[in-house]
């Protein structure tokens, strides 16, 4: 069975439970804060996720956001509700994020967006795509021509949008971090940043943004990964410059 086929198909089924509780989300409740919660529709859709995974790759690993800790050279890496909190309150910037990987190394990312119908993936070296449509990161070459997105993190988004703010065009914050790094992807921003994220949270995009041609890197500018905590999602042309704006965030933050 093609492993990106069937993730396709899986994120978008995943996609079609989660519409009909968006908004309306079955026992929502604190997960580590009150502003971290989790509700049952997480728990069921990444239940749909992994029970398939389990049915047709049984000796692959994975590793899921809601309690479920694998490692192994085959890996599964499920984000099954990346931006919870817009879909408990009924906004609509919420995804599924699925990628796989072997030995390290992501092999395919998928993301998809139930509210717009929206899929978009990458296989490594095959390039990234919308709906079967390929896709490119925006070509705008300045911040002052720049729309650009980050994460909400205590203690450093007012910081950061207080540095960039007179650079950009605007800002925005979606509230999920896979849909933000896939519209760097498609162009609809040209970059995102996010303070802390965990694997499960970027795995997908870590491939789709570079085979869109953009660029990923840590905070710092060195080789993002799977454990690099924070995150520059980039056309490339202005990823410099957001580098030194979120130097001047985390020291302004001291």
């Amino acid at each position: 069975m093609d492993r990106l086929d069937f993730s396709i198909k899986l994120v978008r089924r995943v996609g079609l439970y989660l519409l009909q509780h968006w908004g309306n989300a079955l026992n929502v409740r604190e997960k580590t804060s009150f502003q971290d919660i989790v509700s049952d529709c997480d728990k069921h859709a990444q239940q749909i996720i992994v029970n398939d995974i389990q049915k047709h790759f049984p000796n692959e690993a994975i590793l899921a956001e809601e309690d479920h800790f694998e490692i192994g050279k085959k890996l599964w890496i499920v984000d099954p509700i990346d931006g919870t909190m817009n879909f408990v309150h009924g906004l609509p910037s919420f995804g599924v994020g699925i990628a796989y990987a072997e030995n390290n190394q992501i092999l395919f990312g998928v993301v998809h967006d139930p509210v717009l119908n929206e899929t978009f993936y990458a296989l490594k070296n095959q390039g990234a795509y919308k709906n079967g449509e390929k896709i490119e990161v925006s070509s705008n070459a300045s911040l002052k021509e720049s729309i650009g997105n980050v994460g909400f993190y205590v203690g450093f988004t007012g910081h950061f949008i207080n540095a960039i703010e007179k650079h950009v065009r605007r800002m925005r914050m979606m509230g999920s971090a896979v849909l933000a790094a896939s519209y760097v992807a498609c162009g609809r921003f040209d970059f995102f940043v996010a303070k802390r994220a965990n694997a499960w949270d970027v795995a997908p995009v870590l491939l789709i943004v570079p085979e869109a041609g953009g660029c990923v890197t840590d905070l710092k500018g060195k080789p993002a990964n799977l454990s690099s905590g924070g995150y520059l999602f980039s056309n490339g042309k202005v990823h410099s410059e957001v580098l030194k704006m979120i130097e001047k965030a985390e020291e302004s933050a001291r």
